[in-house]
């Protein structure tokens, strides 16, 4: 799971909104919204005491199998099987902590004709709110004009083209990783 930050340009300028690269023609806009996402560290918790009580479960095992193998083993297979089990279990410790200290995630939502896009995530929840205003006046007033940076988070992990979030499906090339949402 990795996360990249990066600073891109979030500019209204002659009737379209820019997020980076991504064009959104103002007068095609349907719907604009900010979402909150939290972290679901429940269930975060519940899957790893899935996966960590199946790899106790065949440490225990492994370790019934090698004592009645007795000495026809060589010593090196019991300490690879402790090895590997004790690392998959570290693994998803460390998988644990990280998304418990996942922070809340608040996306700038934007729908047209159609399809709702998470344009913008952000970890910064009133920028997110700010820019959902800017852009509802912006389609009210035709002439403005508005450009920041902005700090745009890319989570690489669990893909979630269509996964819903507050009861829409956010599309759009984001992914997220599986503890949110």
């Amino acid at each position: 799971m990795g996360v990249k930050h990066s600073e891109i340009e979030f500019r209204i300028s002659r009737r379209t909104m820019w997020v980076g690269d991504q064009a959104y023609p103002l007068q095609g806009i349907t719907r604009v919204r900010p979402i909150d996402v939290k972290p679901r560290r429940g269930r975060m918790v519940g899957r790893y005491a899935r996966k960590a009580g199946a790899w106790v479960g065949l440490g225990v095992l492994g370790l019934l199998v090698i004592g009645c193998a007795g000495d026809s083993l060589p010593p090196v297979v019991p300490a690879a099987f402790a090895l590997l089990v004790l690392g998959a279990l570290a693994y998803h410790t460390v998988q644990l902590l990280r998304g418990l200290t996942l922070p809340p995630l608040y996306i700038l939502s934007v729908a047209t004709s159609g399809t709702a896009q998470a344009a913008l995530v952000s970890t910064n929840r009133e920028q997110i709110h700010e820019l959902t205003h800017r852009v509802v006046d912006a389609i009210d007033n035709p002439t403005m004009e508005y450009a920041i940076r902005v700090d745009h988070i890319e989570i690489h992990g669990d893909n979630v083209h269509g996964h819903k979030f507050d009861g829409d499906y956010v599309n759009g090339g984001k992914t997220l990783v599986d503890g949110w949402g």
